[in-house]
């Protein structure tokens, strides 16, 4: 019989089940019109938006002055997301619409000066505030006009993640400059984690067999 449950066990890890939750970000598109949802920094405002993004319909986006930034936490358990969940090891992935276009650089479509800065901070912290895993990404790639989509991700395969945070900070080369940095949209974030538990009964059971 415990050599059934060794078996059972290991058939559970190896057909674990992997799930891609939905996008745990707050007004990631702006479209309220302000940056609710967000803590802001320096430089930062929510303007009309006069084009169409990749093919989404936007009405503003976000726009970085000489230099700003935009971050905010989202809670990684739910009401079916449990902590033992999530000490399976968890991904996040990032995904920003950003336009930075600079007439000194080859490809720009508007702005002046050298390639602007805009960074991209991905943490994983506990449920205390502890910084468990970060990811920081620094981008100076110039966008045409409807602008480029940039992804990032985070792995994080310890225990005790429990909230993530997003951090998005923008500089312009031109500065001091009227809202010359890089403008954002359509930012999500999303979590991809392995739903199975093992009961306390099996996990006494399987310690029994190792031992």
């Amino acid at each position: 019989m415990k050599w059934l449950i060794t078996f059972l066990f290991l058939f559970t890890l190896v057909n674990a089940e992997e799930i891609t939750t939905g996008n745990l970000i707050t007004n990631g598109n702006f479209e309220t019109g302000n940056a609710n949802g967000w803590t802001t920094n320096g430089d930062v405002q929510v303007l009309n938006d006069c084009c169409e993004l990749n093919g989404v319909a936007s009405n503003y986006d976000l726009e970085f002055g000489d230099s700003g930034s935009v971050e905010q936490d989202f809670n990684l358990s739910t009401n079916t997301i449990t902590q033992d969940m999530l000490d399976n090891g968890i991904t996040l992935d990032s995904s920003i619409d950003a336009q930075n276009g600079e007439c000194s650089v080859a490809g720009c479509w508007g702005g002046q000066g050298e390639a602007d800065t805009f960074t991209n901070v991905l943490t994983i912290k506990d449920s205390d505030g502890n910084t468990l895993a970060s990811n920081t990404t620094i981008r100076t790639d110039v966008t045409g006009i409807d602008g480029a989509i940039f992804t990032d991700r985070l792995i994080y395969n310890g225990t005790g993640s429990n909230v993530g945070n997003i951090n998005i900070s923008g500089s312009d080369a031109n500065a001091p400059a009227n809202l010359g940095g890089p403008n954002i949209d359509n930012i999500s974030v999303t979590m991809t984690y392995d739903s199975s538990v093992l009961s306390n009964e099996i996990t006494n059971e399987i310690n029994e067999i190792f031992e």
